[in-house]
C-alpha cells in the first residue's frame, strides 16, 4: 500500500495530460506501479509481406486506392519482425515497470504481428490472458479474391502477475462498424474503448503511449478515470489534444 501512496504522489504531475514525445521514453519516465492499465494502438509495421511493401508508407499500405480522404503517416511502422519484436520489448518491459500488480495490458494488433505480440509479452514478463476480436463488420471490411474478408483486427489482453478480482464480463467479439470520417489512419471505435477501460477500477489510470487521435484516452476521460498518454506524431497530437481538451503539454527535453 505505501508503494501505491508513493507512485500516485509521483505520477500526480503527469495525469491527465498528452505528452508530446516518443513512447519508450515517456513511458520510461512513469514511476513504478504507478498504473492501472495500457491500453494501447502501436503501429504494426505490417501491412505486407515482403520488405518493399513493408517500407512503404503508413496510407499506401492501410488505405484503398479509392479512398479520397487524405490522412496523416506516422512513423515506426516500417521495421521487420525482429526488429519490431525487439522494439515491443522495450516498451512492454517500461510498461511492465509502471504497471501495478494485477494491472492489464490490452493492445490491438493485426493478423500479421499476432504471433509475435503474444510471445513478446510473455517476454516482457506479463502473464497473457487471452484473445479478443474486433469484427470491423462487412461495412469496414477488405474483400480478398479468392479468400476470406479481412474483417477483423485482435486485441491481445494480459496481466502483471494474478489478476485483480473484477465483477466485470466483457464479450470476446465486438462487432463495431468505425464511422467515416476518421480521425486517424488506423483510428478504432470510441464504444468498443468504453467497453474495454470498464476492466479499470474506479479511480483507477489508463495509460496509452501511442494516443494517436486519443480515442482510448477520451473514453477513460469520459468514464471518470485518470488518463495519461503520448503522442510523437505532431498532426495526431493536436487531434488528440483537441478532442481532450487538454493543453499542450512538451516533452521533458523541451520544458
Amino acid at each position: 500500500m505505501m508503494t501505491e501512496l508513493i507512485a500516485a504522489g509521483a505520477i500526480a504531475p503527469l495525469l491527465n495530460r498528452l505528452h508530446r514525445e516518443d513512447a519508450l521514453h515517456f513511458l520510461s519516465r512513469l514511476p513504478e506501479q504507478s498504473i492501472d492499465m495500457l491500453f494501447t494502438d502501436p503501429p504494426y509495421s505490417s501491412g505486407g509481406l515482403h520488405a518493399a511493401t513493408r517500407a512503404m508508407s503508413t496510407s499506401q499500405k492501410y488505405i484503398n486506392g479509392g479512398t479520397k480522404t487524405k490522412y496523416e503517416d506516422f512513423g515506426s511502422d516500417n521495421m521487420d519482425q525482429r526488429s519490431w519484436t525487439f522494439w515491443c520489448h522495450a516498451w512492454l518491459s517500461e510498461a511492465y515497470r509502471a504497471l501495478m500488480p494485477g494491472g492489464l495490458v490490452v493492445c490491438f494488433i493485426d493478423w500479421r504481428q499476432l504471433p509475435a505480440l503474444t510471445d513478446v509479452v510473455q517476454a516482457a514478463g506479463f502473464i497473457h490472458r487471452g484473445i479478443a476480436v474486433w469484427d470491423k463488420t462487412m461495412a469496414r471490411s477488405r474483400p480478398r479474391r479468392g479468400g476470406f474478408k479481412q474483417q477483423a483486427e485482435f486485441i491481445v489482453w494480459a496481466s502483471k502477475g494474478a489478476m485483480r478480482t473484477n465483477d466485470v464480463y466483457l464479450p470476446g467479439v465486438f462487432p463495431c462498424a468505425l464511422k467515416l470520417p476518421k480521425k486517424h489512419l488506423t483510428e478504432k471505435p470510441l464504444e468498443l474503448a468504453r467497453e474495454v477501460v470498464r476492466l479499470v477500477p474506479e479511480g483507477g489510470i489508463v495509460c496509452d503511449p501511442f494516443a494517436g487521435s486519443g480515442t482510448f484516452l477520451v473514453a477513460a476521460k469520459e468514464t471518470g478515470l485518470h488518463w495519461v498518454g503520448c503522442e510523437a506524431n505532431d498532426v495526431y497530437y493536436g487531434v488528440a489534444a483537441e478532442r481532450l481538451h487538454c493543453t499542450d503539454m512538451p516533452t521533458e527535453q523541451a520544458a
